[in-house]
């Protein structure tokens, strides 16, 4: 779930040096704590620069957070997307929510230090409406394969709980204590043994 592209030269434009220094500021110091000077002078860019690009520091946060909902939206409808049964489309989201949380762990523990910040600590984009519409999709998805006799009726409710757990669970516990270490194979036991209590 990076937020940070690079053009074809690989050189980053200012905006995204912005984005991709204050997220490394962001996700050691905090945001409160991290001053527009330093997201400046780490990115070699002047205050105007940042104000062009995005108005404030809490312009920074919510472009940030807006790319990494996005992003994490994205692998969700990647995998609902993809070819095979309900069981296979969630191994597919299991697995890339894996890789990224591998690849951009400063990311991860950024976004959770923003959702979990006391409130008017910073004031990301409805984080809400994301998650609703990200278990909306998933919740869509599962009664479909109700339907199709893939999974036994049940709590659809309940069941989103279990799979958004068991998956945010897992990255999470990687990012702070480095394990359970997030491959494939872990991706695949995870919706297999919840699966196995659907079916």
């Amino acid at each position: 779930m990076t937020p940070i592209a690079t053009d074809k030269a690989n050189h980053p434009s200012s905006s995204e040096r912005i984005l991709s220094t204050a997220l490394a500021l962001f996700a050691v110091k905090g945001y409160d704590a991290t001053a527009v000077r330093e997201i400046c002078e780490a990115a070699g860019i002047t205050k105007p620069t940042l104000y062009h690009f995005y108005g404030s520091k809490d312009g920074v946060l919510r472009a940030l957070v807006t790319s990494a909902f996005g992003q994490f939206r994205a692998i969700v409808d990647r995998g609902l997307a993809s070819p095979g049964s309900f069981e296979e489309r969630l191994k597919t989201i299991a697995r890339l929510v894996f890789a990224e949380a591998r690849e951009h762990p400063r990311l991860w523990r950024f976004i959770h230090s923003i959702i979990w910040a006391p409130p008017g600590t910073a004031e990301p984009p409805d984080c809400a409406e994301f998650y609703d519409g990200v278990v909306g999709s998933l919740a869509v998805a599962a009664e479909e394969a109700v339907r199709k006799g893939e999974l036994a009726p049940g709590p659809t409710d309940a069941r989103m709980l279990i799979f958004m757990g068991a998956i945010g669970e897992a990255a999470t516990g990687y990012v702070i204590a480095g394990h359970p270490e997030l491959t494939p194979e872990l991706a695949d036991r995870l919706i297999d043994t919840i699966l196995d209590g659907w079916r």
